[in-house]
């Protein structure tokens, strides 16, 4: 799976989706920032390709400044869902 940010609007948040697969839309939420994208990923029990190798999560916030904003994202077998 894929997580990809991308703007709302100029000053108006962020959108993210979920990609599986060849694009199949998984979900989408909106968010005000990027750093409430990493927590509402984390919140939804995912882990960046990172957080799997238990490192520190790749986060969508670092990546702000670079052309394609997404991160590799795996669903965390220790997540309460």
């Amino acid at each position: 799976m894929y997580a990809v940010a991308y703007p709302a609007a100029p000053e108006q948040g962020w959108h993210i989706s979920l990609l599986q697969g060849e694009g199949e839309l998984r979900g989408t939420f909106a968010v005000a920032d990027l750093e409430a994208a990493d927590r509402e990923l984390r919140r939804r029990g995912y882990l960046s390709l990172s957080s799997a190798m238990r490192r520190d999560w790749d986060r969508l916030t670092e990546r702000r400044t670079e052309e394609g904003r997404g991160t590799p994202v795996f669903d965390d077998p220790e997540a309460d869902l």
